[in-house]
């Protein structure tokens, strides 16, 4: 078995729950030769079944007439649950539209906004900020298009309780498993945001935007709403996105911000992409910005246990070291999340 197909198969297994439809088709490409070659024009690295589902679902807005349509219930208002007319559908819609196909994969990457990760984010600075002197500068690493950095202009419901950015029109819902987040009844105080990304998508480009939809998995309709919602609001405003490496690029973005502003550096999943050597380098420049001036470190890794969740780690400045406390555990799509303090 080559690793395309195991990567094919790795990802039936995992959609099966969440996505009949993109298990089904995982399954069969894992089989078929055409499609196999197709997903190998996927650069070494990325995530080739991944990249090839979002690159048919973009293309396949634009063409919501072919038969493979009427299987995505993003597309089709009365979708069909995958049957064996499915995959054919499929296979003949990627054979039609390779030469389409081939440039997404090569150019284009998995940068998904999980928009619902506001909702973890949302009590994880409103902690940092009740420690620090001042409205907070947020810096955000790999931010994708950046829409979480526009967190403050989201309304959340927890639970019933309902809090944030009462004019917005987006509502982010997210259960709380454990803990007392703090969930101040207004955002904290923004001074300024900035993100660093090597690919930093646009929010006011029609193909960008179509790009992140195509990311979200058919099925998923909440995420869909989530995530259009927060594009309305990030297009007349959009944050501010930096080309850049985090680790080269991220001290003049730094630098820039004054010396007695608090820095709130966010980065959620982005880490555990990066080469080892590349995160330990990340860790000593920001550690030793921490002794210079007063910034706040929020960084996510996946649950070392190896459950599904993610675990939001805070680091700060405190006496005479670097000071870090297991804030948060969520759901990496921020359904759920359990406060840790």
């Amino acid at each position: 078995m080559s690793a395309l197909q195991a990567q094919f198969r790795d990802l039936a297994e995992w959609a099966t729950d969440s996505s009949p439809l993109y298990a089904h088709l995982c399954r069969e490409a894992a089989e078929d030769s055409d499609i196999l070659d197709i997903a190998a024009t996927v650069p070494e690295g990325r995530q080739a079944p991944h990249l090839l589902l979002a690159a048919v679902h973009y293309l396949l807005d634009r063409h919501p007439d072919h038969r493979l349509a009427e299987y995505y219930p993003s597309i089709s208002p009365e979708s069909r649950a995958p049957d064996d007319g499915c995959f054919p559908a499929f296979r003949e819609f990627c054979l039609d539209h390779a030469d389409a196909i081939r440039p997404l994969l090569r150019t284009r990457r998995t940068q998904t906004n999980a928009v619902r990760r506001s909702a973890v984010l949302y009590p994880a600075i409103a902690q940092v900020a009740s420690a620090a002197d001042g409205p907070l500068a947020l810096v955000e690493l790999g931010p994708s298009a950046g829409l979480n950095l526009l967190f403050d202009r989201y309304r959340y419901d927890y639970d019933g309780r309902v809090v944030g950015n009462s004019d917005s029109p987006v509502t982010i819902g997210s259960r709380v498993r454990r803990g007392d987040p703090p969930l101040p009844e207004t955002p904290p105080a923004i001074r300024s945001r900035v993100g660093l990304d090597r690919n930093p998508l646009d929010v006011t480009d029609e193909a960008d935007r179509d790009w992140l939809r195509a990311l979200v998995w058919p099925e998923h309709e909440e995420r869909r709403a989530v995530l259009d919602g927060a594009l309305t609001v990030a297009h007349d405003d959009p944050p501010e996105l930096i080309e850049g490496d985090m680790l080269d690029d991220l001290p003049p973005v730094l630098d820039e911000i004054p010396s007695d502003v608090p820095v709130c550096v966010v980065n959620t999943l982005v880490l555990y992409q990066v080469p080892a050597e590349l995160s330990e380098a990340l860790t000593a420049l920001l550690e030793a910005q921490m002794a210079e001036r007063q910034l706040h470190w929020l960084t996510g890794r996946r649950d070392l246990s190896g459950g599904e969740s993610v675990e939001l780690d805070w680091k700060r400045w405190s006496g005479d070291g670097v000071k870090t406390t297991h804030l948060v555990d969520y759901e990496p799509h921020g359904a759920w999340l359990s406060w840790r303090p």
